[in-house]
């Protein structure tokens, strides 16, 4: 008689233990969906830096472009300053 009572006690064990896992397993869904969606949040917060950077970056090549550009033309003209002075200091010694 008492494995009469033990089985049905075995059997409301094992659903309650099949009811539990999937409990779980659902738990372990949903937090493996909130995960999957918070990676693709950073993924297009990590894409749209880069491409902020990339802009930045190319904002810079430029700017270094134009300063060497610059920095010819001040070259430039401090030549063609010294020779004006050069010519104009030559001016007055043949004047003196």
């Amino acid at each position: 008689m008492n494995e009469s009572n033990d089985l049905p006690n075995r059997v409301d064990r094992l659903e309650n233990d099949a009811i539990d896992l999937k409990v779980a397993v659902s738990a372990l869904i949903s937090t493996t969906e909130i995960h999957q969606r918070n990676i693709e949040t950073m993924n297009r917060n990590i894409e749209a830096h880069q491409r902020n950077i990339d802009a930045m970056l190319q904002l810079m090549t430029q700017s270094l472009q134009r300063m060497e550009v610059m920095e010819l033309d001040i070259r430039g003209l401090q030549t063609e300053n010294r020779r004006i002075l050069d010519v104009l200091q030559q001016r007055n010694t043949d004047d003196a």
